[in-house]
């Protein structure tokens, strides 16, 4: 088991290693209000926001394309457990009580499935945060993601580098790294999903996803 705790860097410029992101800091909870309205219909950019600092990311292919396949890749694992489960995609969660904000990759609900069902709009300082959160972080965000998600509660946290893959789970307000997925199932493995990553480069779509809910019922069978 290892406690995961990031050290941001900080910067108030774009960072040295990509163009993707910029990070503002002394950023008013207005500010970031209106820029969300601003592009409330635009999937890019998006933005993180955390007391004051505001990070700005505009995802390239390569990041795009993996946040799809885990994606599409936990829909069919979950479909294969007959799983009650809906993903939220990059939905906007914030909390002004908290002063904080962010935009994942992907979200979904499973566990606080039905307690969301069927709402148009969510509040956040009552309604339950998503139940898993995907974060592809190429180069790492100079931004502490994890205390904000921690600070939502959100369950679990799938963190892809590009390279690996780590399975976080929240923990007494800290993200513990485990080798499966605990809202998802004991089944579905760090081991297991990356196998099923590299099966992707090497087949069509249609493909792939049948053979991830192939593989998840041959599991089961044991």
């Amino acid at each position: 088991m290892a406690t995961v705790i990031e050290s941001p860097v900080a910067h108030s410029e774009a960072t040295h290693m990509e163009k993707e992101r910029t990070v503002l800091h002394h950023v008013s909870w207005e500010t970031y209000q209106s820029l969300l309205s601003d592009y409330e219909h635009q999937a890019s950019p998006r933005f993180t926001f955390t007391q004051g600092a505001l990070e700005i990311m505009s995802p390239l292919p390569k990041h795009e394309r993996l946040k799809e396949s885990l994606s599409l890749m936990i829909s069919a694992l979950a479909e294969a457990l007959e799983i009650d489960h809906e993903g939220f995609g990059s939905t906007t969660y914030k909390r002004e009580d908290i002063r904080r904000g962010f935009e994942p990759d992907a979200s979904f609900y499973i566990e606080n499935l039905p307690a969301v069902s069927g709402k148009e709009k969510l509040d956040f300082t009552v309604d339950p945060p998503p139940d898993l959160v995907i974060e592809i972080d190429l180069t790492h965000s100079s931004i502490d993601k994890l205390s904000i998600f921690a600070a939502f509660g959100v369950p679990e946290v799938w963190r892809h580098d590009g390279s690996e893959l780590r399975i976080l789970v929240l923990e007494n307000d800290t993200y513990q790294e485990r080798e499966a997925s605990k809202v998802l199932s004991p089944r579905i493995t760090r081991e297991l999903v990356m196998r099923l990553l590299a099966m992707r480069n090497t087949m069509t779509l249609p493909a792939w996803l049948r053979s991830v809910r192939a593989t998840m019922q041959n599991e089961k069978e044991f």
